[in-house]
């Protein structure tokens, strides 16, 4: 009997037969990890591996706003390679899935076990970002396993309407499920679950001051904290309870408020997004209210809020400071629209809970130190970058440094002023800009390459200083013609800090006149302070 082929089978054939052949080949070529999640493939990327795209969890899809779900264990081995995955979002551009928890993994080729682990949570206002931008190439060559996080944002991580299904911070809670599997599984990654630094910049930073005092374990034991922290403007907001039926109705008028979140969760995940663009709602971090008799986890609520909680910060080491000129890049975006504002007004109004002459005197009294007797003009744009980076950044993040050194941390603080490959380095009173500093620890998708010697320099040196505080606790063990000072720990006293340049400097009491004046006027209207502002942080 003779067998024929048609050549639709003979392709389908050969199809599968190209198919085990790639398999074949990835799984000789890359490392398989045998976790306690089952086994997952990576690429082998010369003197270091990747394993990209790893989920975490599942979005439970009837209820995308609320608690994540256990992902199954993988039987087969799971390909790691797609580090793209997003968390639905619009900024750069409309991109994102619903099922975005995932993660990334870069460890070194070494014959060491028990490597230190950097785990990094992305900056973006909690609206915008993803792991998979912050290749983390040049850490992993200093003998440390680095991690990178997605985690839900906008609604469907902050969502705050204080029930059993959607408590609120749900954004914050992916980051502990993801520093969960961490603990669980970075063994098997030859990285120390007993060694874990938290990381983080803009409200990624914020995130990890968080941490320091949320309702769940300690999951880490050294902290990360660039321009951020939990006083940052709009870190916290006001719970909005009717913020789900605010958005339903944009799809459907007519919905009842009981089936707002099941309107929302069958539709677009970009769809929803725009709408919470559209409607001007503030969706972050916010204090949940315990509900008796329910099994909920909580991460921050009224006890969180007090941010004191010396059994998780003292004895921990932590590593904070900001940029120079921490709005510089905003002023220049803004372009002559700046100059028609009052920022003065804005900041202290949308903050302050004051009545119309306390806030005059206080408007005036903060206009009048960072402008004499000079008008909201472009001639005075440097005075308006430092108020601004003052209030939004620098004094909360000083605030941080307090609270750290009273509940017992040990504490290296820094200033980032190097602007060596900033797009602004020719305009005169320059100064490093938000994100300024992510160039030299990444190879971040948004600053480019990196040319010329003093910021390849840079680089090597702030990679150094973050893996040397990793793994050690402290950021400059000893002195070498890469790090040429000793970076000393910060005390109430004379604060001492590093100010990270060609030239490394240790100074004292950073900015210590304007600081000085905002400790006075908080003294004077901090008991007025709205417990959340009313309208989105904005320079």
């Amino acid at each position: 009997m003779t067998v024929r082929y048609s050549p639709s089978v003979y392709m389908q054939t050969h199809a599968l037969y190209l198919l085990i052949l790639i398999v074949n080949v990835l799984v000789c070529h890359s490392k398989i990890v045998r976790t306690n999640n089952g086994p997952i493939v990576g690429q082998d990327r010369g003197n270091y591996e990747t394993f990209f795209g790893i989920p975490y969890a599942l979005v439970d899809e009837e209820n995308p706003f609320g608690r994540s779900l256990p992902h199954p264990d993988f039987t087969t081995p799971f390909n790691a390679t797609d580090s793209s995955v997003k968390c639905p979002q619009l900024v750069p551009t409309e991109s994102g899935i619903l099922q975005c928890l995932r993660l990334n993994i870069y460890v070194p080729k070494s014959t060491n076990k028990n490597i230190p682990v950097f785990v990094y949570i992305h900056g973006g206002g909690f609206i915008f970002g993803s792991a998979g931008e912050y290749d983390a190439k040049h850490l992993v060559q200093h003998e440390i396993v680095v991690v990178t996080i997605n985690y839900r944002m906008g609604p469907y991580g902050f969502f705050c309407l204080n029930t059993d299904t959607v408590p609120g911070n749900q954004g914050l809670k992916d980051q502990v499920t993801a520093l969960r599997w961490i603990k669980r599984n970075i063994a098997a990654f030859g990285g120390d679950p007993d060694k874990v630094t938290i990381a983080g910049e803009s409200y990624g930073g914020g995130s990890v001051d968080l941490h320091l005092y949320s309702e769940n374990e300690k999951l880490f034991d050294k902290a990360i904290i660039q321009s951020g922290g939990a006083d940052a403007e709009a870190l916290i907001v006001e719970p909005n309870n009717n913020a789900a039926y605010t958005l339903a109705k944009t799809f459907d008028p007519t919905v009842k408020i009981q089936d707002a979140l099941s309107l929302l969760a069958k539709q677009d995940p970009i769809e929803v997004m725009k709408a919470f663009r559209s409607s001007g709602m503030l969706l972050r971090a916010c204090e949940e209210r315990k509900q008796p008799n329910k099994k909920i986890e909580y991460f921050f609520t009224a006890n969180s809020k007090a941010l004191h909680c010396p059994l998780k910060v003292s004895g921990t080491h932590i590593m904070i400071g900001y940029t120079s000129k921490e709005t510089f890049a905003d002023f220049f975006k803004l372009a002559n629209e700046a100059y028609g504002r009052d920022f003065f007004l804005e900041k202290i109004k949308n903050n302050f809970r004051l009545d119309e002459k306390t806030t005059k005197e206080a408007v005036q009294s903060v206009k009048s130190f960072y402008l004499g007797n000079k008008n909201i003009s472009k001639d005075v744009m440097l005075e308006l970058i430092d108020f601004t980076s003052d209030f939004m950044v620098n004094y909360p993040a000083e605030r941080s440094v307090n609270r750290f050194l009273e509940q017992g941390a040990m504490v290296y603080k820094y200033l980032f002023s190097y602007i060596g490959n900033s797009p602004y380095k020719n305009i005169e009173g320059v100064g490093a800009h938000h994100t300024e500093e992510l160039q030299y620890l990444f190879d971040w998708q948004t600053a480019g390459e990196l040319r010329g010697e003093d910021n390849i320099l840079m680089r090597d040196r702030m990679t150094k200083m973050w893996a040397n505080f990793v793994k050690f606790g402290n950021p400059t063990l000893n002195e070498s013609d890469l790090i040429t000072v000793r970076w000393q720990q910060t005390s109430q006293n004379t604060k001492p800090y590093l100010d990270i340049d060609l030239q490394m400097k240790m100074k004292e009491k950073v900015y210590q006149n304007r600081m000085e004046f905002w400790n006075t006027f908080w003294r004077k209207y901090g008991k007025s302070r709205m417990p959340y502002p009313s309208e989105p942080a904005r320079v």
